[in-house]
């Protein structure tokens, strides 16, 4: 299996975790984003296929730490992100 890896994300994926996380539909980060639907579903894609998210459900569970991430750095790494962007 995969490992859950969040230090690979961009800068820009990460500003698409956070809106995400805050529930945004992809036209919703697009909009916020000032990018295309289709570069915001591209982002989204990338970001399960790095953490080894099946979907968004998947993803908010393992944010909300409801999903144990056994790596502690992976753990630091999602404790240092700036939710309020």
């Amino acid at each position: 299996m995969k490992e859950k890896n969040f230090k690979y994300l961009t800068a820009r994926e990460i500003e698409v975790l956070v809106l995400l996380h805050k529930g945004l539909s992809n036209p919703k980060i697009s909009q916020k984003l000032c990018i295309s639907i289709s570069t915001a579903k591209a982002h989204v894609s990338a970001i399960f296929d790095k953490i080894n998210a099946k979907n968004r459900i998947e993803l908010l569970l393992m944010l909300a730490g409801d999903i144990d991430i056994p790596n502690p750095i992976i753990k630091k790494q999602i404790s240092e992100i700036d939710w309020n962007m």
